[in-house]
């Protein structure tokens, strides 16, 4: 056991990623004292060093909206409080579409942009292609182009959050696993970890793809599950030659952008895998999970037909990592409702980078005034029952999320998988007279 280590603090944050990070550096911005993080291996070890780092500001919702907007606001302003380097680059984002359906969805996010400020505009495809050089254009109907979106350096933006946080008081210990939480009267009272008990008012959950084995330690739901996720990286290219807006061709599941002289090619494939974490060796830290080429084969000739030139580039590395999904592709946030003084950050269904300035800034003015200062019900941990936590419902469920989250919307587009988990007394009546559920 450390010397060092403390017998109690009045806030516990258990992980080191970036909504961990983000939430310790908003508690002390915003006067906290007494805070402890607490990272089971090194911090953004897991699933944030590994990000592609996209930082797209439009969400579905105005709230869900401002959270990444604060987060850009974060991380254009962080290099010059701290003096830590984040990697922030506003690069802008390119949206193409190459059906009807898809221009009805990309032409509805410029209305949306418009009126959440972001200046998000539609241009034509020959003003695309100009921004996209390497991209094959005869098959597009249509892009919208955001200026204000853009990249920052994962592991950088923890590391300056942390700098800035410690100048206020932050504790962080690395390589300190959580072995349990105490509870009293209804709320939780001690972490116990590795080097020792740690007495506490509130615990805060951040601990990413492990989010639900920690909350489980206290019954807590927390229904979120990992799934392997994918990127390659490709050797240098002659044409890459200035920085690229990240472009995201969806129909072919597709996101793209510069990386190292070469191209970034990552997405979320029709069929996800789900991972289970029972896999992972004990000591899993930048770690990566085994290359699966044959999985991955359909997309890389999406992209080949979006960039020719992929077709004579050779591939530096595959990226496979895992991701945490929960089963509405949506992130958890706030408040256990059954445990008091149990809070919640983690599940960020591969958006911890774009959201997590603001998520953490979020969750920090919850744990501190009680109650959220936006309307967050659409990540409010409360939205989910225990029957929506089993292994089995995760486990399906996972991966449709995973394959869904560069879907077109459809109004009243329903889930496939991990149905009737709750039935009415009436349904078996309802569906014999032909009723619809959802």
């Amino acid at each position: 056991m450390r010397n060092d280590f403390p017998k109690q603090a009045q806030i516990v944050i258990i992980g080191g990623g970036i909504m961990g990070c983000s939430t310790a550096y908003h508690l002390m911005k915003n006067g906290c004292k007494d805070v402890v993080l607490l990272e089971r291996a090194k911090l953004t070890s897991g699933t944030t060093w590994h990000s592609a780092a996209q930082v797209r500001q439009l969400r579905s919702t105005e709230s869900l909206t401002k959270l990444v907007q604060n987060s850009v606001e974060l991380y254009s302003s962080l290099e010059e409080e701290t003096g830590q380097a984040t990697g922030w680059q506003q690069s802008g984002s390119l949206s193409i579409a190459t059906n009807p359906d898809r221009l009805t969805h990309i032409r509805r996010q410029v209305s949306l942009s418009k009126a959440f400020r972001i200046g998000a505009e539609e241009i034509s495809v020959k003003e695309a292609s100009e921004k996209w050089p390497l991209m094959r254009t005869d098959d597009l109907v249509g892009a919208v182009y955001s200026p204000s979106d853009g990249r920052v350096g994962p592991s950088d933006i923890c590391a300056a959050l942390i700098k800035g946080a410690k100048s206020k008081g932050l504790l962080v210990y690395e390589d300190t696993s959580v072995t349990g939480i105490s509870t009293k009267n209804g709320r939780v009272s001690a972490v116990q970890t590795e080097q020792g008990e740690i007495a506490c008012e509130t615990v805060v959950n951040c601990a990413g793809i492990w989010g639900r084995s920690i909350a489980a330690m206290v019954g807590v739901t927390a229904p979120l599950h990992a799934c392997e996720h994918f990127y390659l990286l490709t050797e240098l290219m002659d044409s890459v030659t200035s920085p690229l807006p990240t472009l995201s061709d969806h129909d072919g599941h597709l996101y793209l952008r510069d990386e190292g002289g070469g191209l970034l090619v990552g997405c979320f494939e029709p069929k996800g895998k789900a991972l289970d974490l029972e896999q992972l060796p004990e000591n899993f830290a930048f770690d990566l999970l085994p290359e699966d080429w044959d999985h991955i084969e359909p997309i890389i000739i999406n992209a080949i037909h979006r960039i020719p030139e992929l077709e004579q580039t050779g591939v530096k590395m595959l990226i496979n990592g895992p991701e945490s999904f929960t089963p509405d592709d949506r992130f958890l946030l706030g408040e256990s409702p059954e445990l008091r003084g149990f809070f919640l950050g983690c599940g960020m269904c591969s958006v911890g980078i774009a959201s997590g300035g603001g998520a953490g800034q979020a969750l920090a003015e919850w744990i501190i005034d009680g109650e959220p200062s936006m309307d967050l019900w659409s990540v409010d941990i409360r939205r989910f029952v225990p029957a929506q936590n089993t292994l089995r419902t995760l486990r399906e469920r996972s991966p449709e999320t995973l394959s869904l989250h560069y879907a077109v919307s459809f109004p009243g587009r329903q889930h496939k998988s991990s149905r009737n988990l709750r039935l009415s007394p009436l349904h078996s009546r309802l569906e014999s007279a032909g009723a619809e559920f959802t």
